[in-house]
């Protein structure tokens, strides 16, 4: 799991939260081995999609993401090169704080309602 944490870390940018199917496995056991920024990595491409599809049925499951990120940001010291979880959420607000449906999904999770 650290070989995959260091692969997923150094090509986050390249990841397609499109690909749901495959990557949510991924990023599940990646939490359960507490491989904090990988587990990071994985569920901000699946929320990225969801949110760039713009599909509300799915925001259900993007506030689920955004959650478990809040909830794996409190184990995380060092961000390496990717945004701490302040910054990601500030950005989400930015690039996609219109989309109201999805920000009522958000209403339980801790730093998100707008």
């Amino acid at each position: 799991m650290n070989e995959a944490e260091k692969y997923l870390l150094e090509r986050f940018e390249q990841i397609d939260g499109d690909f749901y199917l495959n990557l949510l496995p991924l990023a599940s056991a990646m939490e359960a081995s507490e491989k904090w920024i990988g587990a990071t990595v994985v569920y901000r491409a699946l929320l990225d999609s969801i949110l760039r599809r713009a599909k509300p049925k799915t925001y259900p499951h993007g506030a689920k993401y955004l959650h478990k990120l809040g909830r794996i940001s409190e184990h995380i010291s060092d961000w390496a090169s990717i945004a701490s979880h302040r910054r990601y959420l500030d950005s989400l607000r930015l690039n996609h704080g219109k989309k109201r449906s999805f920000w009522g999904e958000c209403s339980d999770v801790a730093g998100a309602k707008n």
